[in-house]
């Protein structure tokens, strides 16, 4: 997977008042279209996840990249990304289950109970 450093994320409004969010960066990696180090800007941003504590992107080209350190002017530039895409009505890919989290040893639980009312 690509990793894009030095990024910032660009807001930009089509002729047709579509609001697209990009980013701008290094990219490093072993993409043979990018040579490494190469200054690229994404197609838009469809989606996002978090893989070890870190931000990947997802394009609407198919592309995913990791978001490593933001451009220094870029302060909160990660929550600031989180913000735009939600507006935008797009959420994190999440395979997240609240109820399964929530219900700590519930199967244990359903067990006991089984066992008990047999």
């Amino acid at each position: 997977m690509n990793i894009l450093n030095n990024w910032k994320t660009l807001e930009l409004i089509t002729r047709e008042g579509e609001t697209l969010v990009c980013i701008e960066g290094r990219v490093y990696g072993k993409n043979p279209r990018f040579p490494s180090s190469s200054h690229i800007r994404t197609s838009p941003v469809t989606g996002y996840s978090f893989e070890s504590n870190s931000m990947v992107v997802m394009t609407r080209r198919g592309s995913e990249y990791l978001l490593g350190k933001p451009d220094s002017s870029e302060t909160f530039a990660q929550q600031r990304l989180m913000r735009r895409l939600s507006r935008l009505g797009q959420k994190p890919s999440s395979s997240f289950n609240e109820l399964e989290t929530q219900l700590t040893d519930y199967s244990e639980y359903r067990k006991a109970e089984d066992a008990k009312a047999n």
